[in-house]
C-alpha cells in the first residue's frame, strides 16, 4: 500500500496467477475514485484495510473505474457496488461482458479521449486486444498513465506486452500500445508488475517499437 504521488494510492491486493495484482485510489475533492476491484476476499480485505488507513469507508467511494472485465479486475464488482452505491465506468467493448459476469450494468462505457473532470482530468485511452474495451487512464496532473493491464511489467522494471494467455488478441493488444505513444507522462502505473515513476515514456516507446 503505497501513495504514489498526493492523491494516488496503489493498493497492493492479492496474487493472480502467480502475478502481484495492484488497484488504485484516487482521492478527489468529489470522493475517492477505486480503479478495479480486486477478485477474492482477501483482495476485499487489503481495500478495506487502506480504506481505514486513509480514514475513509467504502461510502467514501463515488466512483469505480473497470480498466477490462477480466476476473481479477472485476469478480468483486458485486459486493463493493453493494457496499459504496457508487458508479461503474468501463471501456466500449467490455460492457456486456462485465454484466454477464458480475451480474452488474456499468452506468457508463467510454472511449478513447472521453474525459472525467475529477482529480484534475482523467483521460480514457481505448486499448483494445488484451480484451475488447481495455482502457488505460491517463491523469495529466500527475503526468501518469494508469495502464491497467494494457502493459505487463517484472519486478525489475522490464515491461511486455499482453501474454497470449490473458488476451483476446494477442497481436492487437501488442500493435495498439502505440496508441499509448500520444500522451505526455513520466510515471507508469501496472496492475501487473513495478510501478516506473521516472521516465516511463522513453520505455514504453521502447516496448512499442518491440511489438511493430
Amino acid at each position: 500500500m503505497v501513495e504514489v504521488f498526493p492523491g494516488l494510492r496503489a493498493v497492493r491486493i492479492a496474487d493472480a496467477d502467480g502475478l502481484d495484482t495492484e488497484v488504485y485510489i484516487l482521492e478527489c475533492d468529489g470522493g475517492l475514485i477505486l480503479i478495479d476491484v480486486g477478485f477474492t476476499p482477501e483482495c476485499h480485505v487489503n481495500i478495506q484495510a487502506e480504506l481505514d488507513k486513509m480514514s475513509k469507508t467504502w461510502e467514501d467511494i463515488k466512483m469505480i473505474i473497470i480498466t477490462h472485465a477480466h476476473g481479477d479486475h472485476i469478480n468483486n464488482l458485486p459486493q463493493v457496488k453493494e457496499l459504496t452505491g457508487s458508479e461503474v465506468i468501463c471501456g466500449d467493448g467490455d460492457e456486456e461482458v462485465l454484466k454477464e459476469r458480475t451480474g452488474v450494468p456499468a452506468n457508463f462505457w467510454l472511449d478513447t479521449g472521453d474525459t472525467l473532470g475529477a482529480c484534475g482530468g482523467i483521460v480514457f485511452i481505448k486499448v483494445p486486444g488484451h480484451s475488447d474495451g481495455n482502457l488505460s487512464l491517463y491523469l495529466p496532473k500527475y503526468k501518469a498513465i494508469i495502464a491497467g493491464d494494457t502493459i505487463f511489467g517484472d519486478s525489475d522494471g522490464n515491461l511486455e506486452a499482453p501474454p497470449e494467455k490473458y488476451c483476446k488478441n494477442v497481436e492487437a493488444a501488442a500493435k495498439n500500445l502505440k496508441i499509448l505513444a500520444d500522451y505526455d507522462f513520466d510515471a507508469l502505473l501496472l496492475s501487473h508488475g513495478k510501478n516506473i515513476l521516472n521516465d516511463a515514456k522513453e520505455k514504453v516507446l521502447k516496448l512499442i517499437e518491440t511489438c511493430a
